[in-house]
Parts: C-alpha cells; structure tokens; sequence
C-alpha cells in the first residue's frame, strides 16, 4: 500500500534534482512578459483538467466511482484519472520548483521554461482540486 508513496515521492524527486540541474536556454521571446504567460499556463492547467477530467466523468471504461488523490494510490491506473493528474501537476511543480531553485543559486533570473513548468503544475493541482469538488459524484472515500 505504501510502495506507491515510495514511487511518486522518488518520481517527484528525480523532477525537483533534474530542474535543479538541468540547463534552460533563456532564449525565448514571445513578446509577451512573463506574468502573462505564468498566468495563462496556470489557468489553462486548471481549465485543462476541468475539461480533460469533465469527459473521463461520462466514460463507462473509468470506474464508477474515484478515490480522492492520494499519495499511497497507484497513479498510473487509467480508470482513476485524478490519480494520474495528480502525480503528474507535483511533478510538473517539482521541475519548476528545482529549476527556480537553480536559477536562484546562479543569479541568472527567472527564465521561460521554470515558470512554465512550475505554473502549470500548479494550475494542474488546483483544477484536480476544482475537479473533486465539481465530479463529487464521483468521488468515494474521505
């Protein structure tokens, strides 16, 4: 039960070292400042599930009915998507936080892909959570 804590702890892990120090070309240009794109990603995160999740609410091969996220769940099962979700905006949000982190420690400054990556994990979390609140029909368990 708790092996599957192990394997998204070490998963988000292996995200948070590899921003950390991994390398960014700083060189996008979008004509845009960055804010707006922060901003932009995240929201599409979190309408990206409400959508994404919204269809898998209607699909008879989804189960009946879903766990709540949790970390000692199995996140790769394709009847449980929020389980997937889930992982997947930590580890969005840990590959964003490490690269952060790394652009601090080197003063280069914030740069395009740690924010996007970061943003939109978080923007993936929240809209799992609007998903739980929305779906509750679907939802089992506390």
């Amino acid at each position: 039960m708790h092996a599957w804590l192990y394997v998204r702890g070490a998963l988000v892990l292996v995200a948070l070292v590899s921003g950390m120090v991994s390398t960014h070309a700083s060189g996008v240009d979008t004509g845009l400042p960055l804010w707006q794109i922060a901003f932009a990603v995240f929201v599409f995160g979190v309408v990206g599930m409400l959508f994404v999740i919204g269809i898998q609410a209607f699909n008879p091969r989804s189960a009946s009915l879903w766990g709540y996220p949790s970390w000692s769940r199995n996140p790769f099962t394709m009847r449980e998507p929020l389980q997937f979700f889930h992982f997947g905006g930590f580890f969005f949000l840990a590959a964003g936080l490490g690269a952060l982190v790394r652009a601090v420690f080197m003063r280069s400054g914030l740069s395009f892909e740690p924010v996007v990556f970061a943003c939109w994990g978080a923007g993936i979390l929240v809209g799992v959570w609007l998903c739980t609140v929305v779906f509750r029909r679907k939802m089992v368990g506390a």
